[in-house]
């Protein structure tokens, strides 16, 4: 893809270049691949994926096999190595038949591994279960040759949440397999607090928390509906539970959140979900786990995906993307993305400026000029969105102020999600009069512009528009300013 960027750059001009006031010229460079990376390369026939990181590396479980759950490990979020099975399914041994789905690994503070996973029992009921090993690596034995609990119906999807305090919940998916409300098969999300982290805490209630009633989690319009794949983030004494609605075999599966106050609940439905949902390139994001990278610079989130868009259904893949809060509190996603991305912070050189004193637009008829520096960008047509658009058309600009001088090598440009503001082309000036010219913008609204060059020590930059073309204004998502130490 960053071939096909350059080779688009260059049919747009005899020669592209950085053109300095004294006739200095610095031709493009293509990124090299150790400073992005890409989501199209990621693990495929998976799904429900979960990622985490331990003693300096990242491992992920998922659904897979159905009778088995496999471990994988990488260093960099792109290379991965299947290391074992961890634990699998039998027809005699045990409590657990097949169906092996959505697994979820605790490191727990007293040296051991505790994989919490769902599965058939004798009855054909899906149940969910403990297991626990001494290794991360297991082999994991259920911790009672029983599910850890047994409501009378079917549960799936467990996720522990372990609070400031200690306490802990298991949040899970009443399955619509054996859920019938108000005539519909309907997947709900309950809690109950655990006692530690393989007993239910005597006399905990099982407490009704999600329920699908949104417009985009009834899309299906059938006999199932489904709110299911609960996940759980904290931040200044919020609770977030995150979910998955739609079915996941097609377009209509995406993930919303709520909050609360307490991990009990109630929770309330953000008004803007889903927060990431399909594209014209992507199919299905949906059941997620988060994580830092490993330097703890960033927040990503890991959920799969349609492996062939068109085709859809159980073939799904791994796919990671950055997530983060507004100021105001909502969360938001960036993806779902295909194409190449900054590298996740520490697993290169690839540092991204922050020293930003200020952004100071030309015209501005929605958004902010500051939301082109604040590490979200737009993509397909779900949750809200932070951008700048132009009031202006041609001409029409935004300038980039620095703390002092900075080194800058690399940019990744993202345009606003809507084409009406999206130019024919645009340049960019640096403090010392050098000069990006020809820039035009993809199809896609997640796929950057990565224009990569010789240093530039400039202490701003403009990006303006050059030719409108077909686009009636300007507009932006994201300007990501990187350096390569």
């Amino acid at each position: 893809m960053k071939t096909k960027l350059l080779t688009l750059f260059l049919a747009a001009a005899t020669l592209l270049t950085i053109a300095g006031c004294s006739g200095k010229s610095i031709e493009l460079k293509e990124l090299p691949d150790e400073y992005t990376y890409c989501n199209g390369n990621q693990i495929t026939g998976i799904g429900d994926p979960f990622l985490f990181t331990y003693e300096g590396k990242y491992y992920m479980t998922s659904t897979e096999t159905g009778t088995s759950y496999r471990l994988y490990e990488s260093d960099d979020l792109s290379t991965w190595t299947r290391i074992t099975d961890i634990f699998y399914s039998s027809g005699t041994e045990g409590w657990v038949r097949g169906s092996l789905w959505q697994p979820e690994i605790a490191v727990g503070t007293d040296g051991n591994f505790y994989l919490y996973y769902c599965g058939l029992n004798d009855e054909g009921s899906l149940r969910i279960g403990v297991a626990v090993s001494d290794s991360l690596t297991g082999p994991y034995v259920d911790c009672f040759d029983a599910p850890l609990f047994d409501l009378g119906y079917a549960t799936i999807d467990p996720h522990l949440f372990i609070d400031d305090d200690g306490s802990m919940y298991l949040y899970y998916s009443r399955d619509c397999s054996e859920n019938v409300v108000d005539g519909h098969h309907v997947s709900q999300i309950y809690v109950v607090e655990l006692e530690d982290y393989t007993h239910v805490k005597e006399g905990a209630e099982h407490t009704l928390l999600l329920t699908p009633e949104q417009s985009w989690e009834l899309l299906n319009n059938g006999d199932y509906q489904w709110n299911e794949g609960p996940e759980m983030l904290k931040k200044d004494g919020v609770y977030y539970l995150f979910y998955s609605g739609g079915y996941y075999g097609d377009s209509s599966y995406a993930i919303g959140y709520a909050t609360s106050d307490s991990p009990l609940g109630p929770f309330v439905k953000y008004e803007s979900n889903p927060i990431i949902s399909s594209t014209e390139t992507v199919s299905g994001p949906g059941n997620n786990s988060f994580f830092y990278t490993l330097d703890g610079g960033e927040l990503f989130n890991a959920y799969h995906t349609h492996t062939v868009a068109a085709i859809a259904g159980g073939n799904r893949k791994l796919t990671i993307d950055r997530c983060g809060w507004r100021e105001d509190g909502t969360f938001y996603m960036n993806g779902p993305t295909y194409t190449e991305q900054p590298a996740p912070s520490g697993e290169s050189t690839l540092t991204k400026i922050t020293a930003i004193t200020g952004v100071e637009a030309s015209s501005t008829s929605s958004g902010t000029a500051e939301a082109v520096v604040d590490g979200e960008f737009a993509a397909g047509s779900s949750g809200a969105k932070q951008e700048w658009l132009a009031e202006d058309g041609e001409k029409a600009s935004i300038t980039i102020y620095f703390d002092g001088e900075q080194s800058i090598d690399t940019l990744f440009l993202y345009r606003t999600y809507e084409d009406s503001a999206v130019p024919e082309s645009v340049k960019i000036t640096f403090s010392d009069g050098s000069v990006i010219k020809n820039i035009s913008f993809p199809d896609d609204s997640a796929e950057p512009v990565i224009l990569h060059f010789d240093t530039v020590i400039t202490g701003q930059l403009t990006i303006e528009a050059t030719s409108l073309g077909s686009a009636k204004r300007f507009g932006l998502a994201e300007v990501g300013i990187y350096s390569i130490s």
